[in-house]
């Protein structure tokens, strides 16, 4: 029979398991939440909330109608299976019997705890499946940090679209310069009053003109990076693509510091460079991620994506307000009164 230890260590590992596989099912990730649970209930079958969350992230009706069943089998007053069931059947989504989901079968009616007669064989049968099912989960323990760093690189496509030179509304042309943070930097009046408007807009044009192929280059460089991180594949293809990014980042900062903004745009541009700054921070935590797995290195990622997105758009929307103002004062005739 197996020792009562045994089934306390597996129990335990089996909610270990629940525990992952919730998380990964808030946090989105159906496929490695449905994996983590089917090892759950493997180990447990009694696991009553690990069927339960299994019934919610399994796509095929009848097979979540299995993992209901088995809930009710356990509970038959568990409120949640009750009404699940209901709604399959009102909607109409049955077709047949529950399906069974490959490798799992229903818990025992009993609540019982399935035994085998002889002692040295249980040891020998949960020892080969332990082996197994830690095999598995390492695996998935793996891939769901690899998933934590997927959302790091969708913060990364945030900072894609505030590379993107697109054109700002009208009505928001004064108000970026005015409303960017400390310190506070002279007003647009200001500075025209202090130099003639033919300088102001020559420097300006020229500082956007020169700026305006670095941006490109970022947004392209950072589509392909995500192209490339978003397709499946080994770590070291992930890793090159990191290295590139980096590289083509690091070359941004070294020629945006070559350019020469007007006053107009000097909070604007030391935006931006604070935010390819934090970029590559986070990318720099991205090639250490891969170096040990350490998931503090993928929400240091995450953080610093998500820090520099914040000043890249505000420096893009004053870049996309000049930019406008300038094509508009073009438009003006140079004998019109201004």
């Amino acid at each position: 029979m197996t020792s009562e230890p045994a089934i306390k260590a597996n129990s335990s590992e089996a909610h270990q398991f629940y525990q992952r596989g919730l998380a990964a099912a808030r946090g989105g990730q159906k496929r490695v939440a449905e994996g983590l649970l089917i090892r759950a209930v493997r180990l447990d079958p009694q696991h009553e909330r690990a069927w339960l969350w299994l019934s919610a992230v399994v796509e095929d009706p009848q097979q979540q109608a299995f993992c209901l069943e088995a809930v009710l089998g356990i509970n038959p007053n568990n409120e949640p299976a009750q009404r699940g069931l209901r709604t399959l059947k009102e909607q109409k989504l049955l077709v047949g019997a529950a399906k069974p989901i490959t490798g799992l079968s229903q818990p025992p009616a009993d609540g019982a705890k399935p035994l085998h007669n002889d002692h040295q064989e249980s040891w020998w049968i949960t020892w080969r499946r332990r082996r197994r099912d830690i095999s598995r989960a390492r695996l998935l323990i793996w891939l769901f940090p690899l998933m934590l760093v997927g959302l790091a690189m969708g913060l990364n496509s945030m900072v894609a679209i505030a590379i993107t030179p697109t054109a700002a509304p009208a009505t928001v042309i004064a108000e970026p310069v005015a409303a960017l943070s400390a310190p506070p930097t002279p007003t647009m009046v200001s500075i025209l009053e202090a130099e003639p408007i033919s300088v102001i807009e020559g420097l300006t044009i020229s500082y956007l003109e020169a700026i305006a192929p670095l941006r490109t280059t970022l947004r392209d460089a950072t589509l392909a990076y995500r192209n490339a991180t978003s397709q499946p594949g080994g770590s070291v293809g992930y890793v090159v693509s990191t290295q590139h990014l980096y590289a083509v980042v690091q070359r941004a900062i070294s020629d945006l510091d070559k350019l020469r903004p007007p006053r107009t745009l000097q909070q604007a541009h030391n935006d931006y460079r604070r935010g390819l700054e934090l970029e590559l921070e986070g990318l720099g935590a991205v090639l250490e991620f891969y170096s040990g797995y350490d998931v503090a290195n993928a929400n240091h990622a995450a953080q610093r994506f998500q820090e520099a997105r914040a000043y890249i758009e505000r420096a893009t929307i004053t870049f996309n307000a000049h930019s406008q103002h300038m094509a508009q004062l073009s438009s003006i005739g140079p004998n019109t009164a201004r």
